[in-house]
């Protein structure tokens, strides 16, 4: 797999996943607030990626962290 493919989102494939750090404060507002918050820590959601057009949450990316 290219980091392209990576990198995207697999639910839309926009090219570009976003880490919790990289979102902007208005962005992390709205990351708090999808259906994920109730099933995660915030400490745990802060290791996934999200996709800043459909708000895919991407769970698996915290594996690639260790």
């Amino acid at each position: 797999m290219n980091s392209f493919q990576e990198n995207s989102c697999p639910k839309c494939h926009y090219a570009k996943m976003k880490t919790w750090d990289e979102l902007t404060a208005e962005q992390q507002m709205l990351a708090e607030r999808l259906p994920g918050s109730a099933e995660y820590t915030q400490t745990e959601r802060k290791k996934h990626r999200f996709c800043e057009r459909c708000w895919f949450e991407d769970k698996e990316f915290e594996g690639m962290l260790t």
